[in-house]
């Protein structure tokens, strides 16, 4: 099968799994842009190309609770039930390039064997959305409302390669809602101060259900994950919030 066939039918399996975000983006550019640890080449000597996997909007969200309704034993068996669908289907993609003779590594932003890829960088480059006030990217389409989940570094080149966004720029000409709606603060003209944002969320359960800042920002608001979505999401980042200050005592 041709790289490019073998492209469309991971591409398709990522789509119906609820991974829509599925950008190409050259190794070279992304080595360029990065730190030498950071570096694609650092984790496989031979890589060419990157493909940036995600999620934008809301759809996501239903696909997966479909896919736990049919499979309850997925989430008595995990607590990471994102994270571990994402390994799940992304491992599913890695078999499916190994058998058409593809070498590839794959890399997530989460867990003890993230291999260091900067994937903000990585959606940048590929035209994921720019840099937002809230410190995350945003889309046109999605607004903040998405989430960028791994990564496949490998030899095989293509044809053609998804840039960066251009023309794109919300910030600067916003009323910029999200800095009132923060109600620790934390999010001003300057950008996002994510300690003082972590520490706030240890000491109460005001942001325990969701970011008022991200709602509060007019873009994708049609994609906005469900109340149900944002708390999942709000609970998981705690518990690794919390894990990151035990081991960071002081910090």
């Amino acid at each position: 099968m041709a790289q490019n066939e073998t492209l469309g039918r991971i591409r398709e399996i990522l789509s119906e799994s609820g991974f829509n975000i599925f950008l190409k983006i050259k190794a070279s550019d992304y080595d360029a842009s990065v730190a030498p640890e950071r570096k694609a080449g650092a984790i496989m000597t031979d890589a060419k190309s990157i493909i940036l996997v995600g999620f934008g909007g809301n759809s996501f969200w239903k696909i997966l609770s479909t896919y736990l309704g049919r499979n309850p034993g997925f989430r008595e068996k995990h607590t990471d039930l994102i994270d571990t669908y994402t390994v799940l289907n992304m491992t599913r993609t890695g078999e499916i390039l190994g058998a058409d003779g593809i070498q590839y590594t794959l890399a997530y932003p989460f867990g003890e064997n993230a291999l260091g890829l900067d994937f903000v960088a990585l959606g940048r480059l590929g035209g994921a959305g720019v840099g937002s006030l809230l410190g995350i990217l945003i889309h046109p389409v999605f607004g903040t409302w998405m989430s960028l989940r791994a990564a496949i570094i490998t030899d095989a080149e293509f044809a053609e390669y998804d840039r960066p966004l251009e023309g794109f720029d919300p910030c600067p000409s916003c009323d910029k809602p999200c800095i009132t709606a923060c109600p620790a603060h934390t999010v001003s003209e300057s950008g996002w101060d994510w300690q003082a944002c972590m520490e706030w969320r240890l000491d109460t359960d005001v942001c325990s259900e969701r970011c008022a800042s991200r709602v509060a920002c007019p873009w994708g608001s049609r994609e906005r994950y469900s109340p149900e979505q944002m708390a999942y999401h709000h609970s998981f980042v705690l518990k690794s919030v919390r894990a990151w200050f035990a081991k960071h005592p002081g910090t």
